[in-house]
């Protein structure tokens, strides 16, 4: 699987995330926008389990703080795309992340 998309699927939990994690190391694209459940143990799990990552869309993925941005810097060095609108616990420190990651 290289491209996943479960926009608004509002019932997803980290378990289904850390599950595509371990299982789809070829995963270049997942849009994980209002799945407001999530939190930073998923965004950790792709980081470490998806390092082909080219575009990720975690749009109002509102539990993700600081701790999901730098474990996606730092684990998906193929990153191109980064949505992380309306995640409002995000701070300056990720932004540094990402540009550090760049």
């Amino acid at each position: 699987l290289e491209s996943l998309n479960v926009w608004n699927c509002v019932k997803l939990t980290d378990e289904s995330i850390k599950a595509i994690a371990a299982g789809c190391p070829s995963l270049e694209s997942l849009n994980i926008r209002g799945c407001d459940k999530l939190t930073d143990e998923s965004m950790k799990a792709i980081a470490a389990g998806c390092p082909s990552l080219e575009s990720l869309n975690v749009w109002n993925c509102v539990k993700l703080t600081d701790e999901s941005i730098k474990a996606i810097a730092a684990g998906c060095p193929s990153l191109e795309s980064l949505n992380i609108r309306g995640c409002d616990k995000l701070t300056d420190e990720s932004m540094k992340a990402i540009a550090a990651g760049c």
